[in-house]
């Protein structure tokens, strides 16, 4: 997957100067998915140790949802800290800078004795893991475009997908075998590994006479110019409320299989996994599709599914007493519509706002980590009793993404470039 930087791509629609002699390359796109990894790591390995950590800590299950929440309102700071440093200093520091960070926030939870102050070190991972995970989409911005850019977001996925894959097993054995810490000392190195790619493979993508000097003003009034892109913030929002849905999912999926339907831990993490592995798969499929189809044709596929398994989910919920073969389907049509959504919103929402790529990815991953922030306490509110709460928070995301997606459909075909008065921005 190597494109020379020198290619223009004819479907790409906000063209910009490439930074010369960086291509896409396999090194460069591991270590960007590795930035990226942070949150499913963070979240997905330690889930099948909740119980535990309750019981241990002598806390309540919403409490221990709260570690999630600090984790993303860590990561949602982070990112857009790191977003509007790498568009004024460039991007290779504040990646490294992040991964250092994170690799700090996972000592802290490995050793902290109370929920307190798991918290905090929560927080500070999550904030390294948001600046290295934003700075890693804007080198992306900053060297493929088009369609080229789709398909590259789609494969970090599907790479990204591993790790929400492998993690939940990893977490399961862990917890099986060792004390629940032991899921922190695991997070602790892969940062460590995390960092160390970004020392190695990450290039500079921003040259000096692209950077945005000003300080925290300029910062706001980038800020300003991209959330009046109408593309780009109908484009994220469609991201975030399918994210916010599938956090419903992720956040709540150990009480619903383990406490509710039976499930160990092992056997959890083996169908938690499954599904990751799913997503990853149909992420490939997507790259493949990418070019014959629309990616706005692609979406509204994903959109599809996406209702339909959270229709399949209430049924399970409502009316079939949380059936263990319909609870799990309706999560697989979830995890299987994200691999349609994710990579195509989210390269046509960045793709908008291309001159402020940094603060754009900012942007977007700090509203994203709020939603799933947000999501996670309002999920595991049923606990071990019900599963009500999971769905209703489904609910109003899939019906928030379909609003967010029919505000764009009525925009017709994708504005022209940004600038003052220009119709890519509202109140043109």
């Amino acid at each position: 997957m190597s494109r020379p930087d020198s290619t223009p791509d004819p479907n790409d629609q906000f063209p910009t100067p490439r930074p010369a002699g960086i291509a896409v390359t396999a090194a460069l796109l591991i270590t960007l998915a590795l930035q990226n990894a942070v949150p499913p790591l963070s979240t997905d390995m330690y889930a099948p140790a909740f119980p535990q950590m309750t019981s241990e800590l002598a806390t309540t299950s919403a409490v221990v949802g709260l570690t999630l929440t600090t984790f993303f309102l860590g990561f949602g700071s982070g990112q857009i800290v790191g977003g509007a440093v790498s568009d004024q200093i460039g991007r290779r520091r504040p990646m490294i800078a992040g991964g250092i960070l994170a690799l700090a926030g996972s000592i802290a939870c490995a050793l902290s004795p109370t929920i307190g102050l798991i918290l905090v070190g929560r927080f500070f991972q999550g904030f390294g893991g948001g600046v290295a995970a934003a700075v890693g989409r804007a080198i992306l911005v900053d060297v493929a475009h088009g369609n080229v850019l789709a398909r590259t977001m789609s494969l970090l996925q599907a790479i990204g997908g591993f790790a929400p894959m492998l993690a939940p097993i990893a977490g399961g054995l862990i917890v099986t075998h060792w004390p629940w810490r032991a899921v922190f000392w695991c997070l602790a190195a892969f940062t460590l590994v995390m960092s160390a790619a970004a020392w190695r493979w990450a290039p500079e993508s921003l040259p000096p006479e692209r950077r945005h000097s000003g300080g925290l003003p300029r910062f706001f009034h980038g800020l300003g110019r991209v959330m009046r892109i109408r593309g780009f913030v109908a484009f994220m929002a469609t991201n975030v409320f399918v994210g916010f849905t599938m956090f419903g999912y992720i956040a709540n999926a150990t009480y619903v299989f383990q406490q509710q339907l039976g499930l160990s831990p092992l056997a959890f993490s083996w169908v938690f996994a499954a599904n990751a592995l799913l997503s990853t798969l149909m992420a490939l499929v997507n790259i493949r599709l990418i070019g014959r189809f629309e990616p706005r044709s692609l979406i509204v596929f994903g959109l599809s599914l996406a209702a339909g398994g959270v229709a399949v989910l209430a049924v399970a919920t409502f009316a079939l007493d949380q059936s263990l073969l319909a609870t799990e389907l309706g999560f697989a049509m979830i995890m299987t519509a994200t691999s349609f959504i994710f990579g195509n919103s989210g390269a046509l929402s960045l793709g908008h706002a291309r001159e402020h790529a940094g603060t754009a990815s900012a942007v977007q991953g700090l509203v994203q980590s709020l939603a799933n922030g947000l999501a996670s306490p309002l999920a595991t509110s049923g606990g071990a009793v019900t599963a009500v709460p999971m769905v209703c928070v489904m609910i109003v995301g899939i019906v928030g993404a379909w609003l967010s997606f029919a505000i764009l459909a009525r925009m017709g075909r994708l504005p022209g470039p940004e600038g003052p008065g220009a119709p890519g921005e509202i109140g043109a």
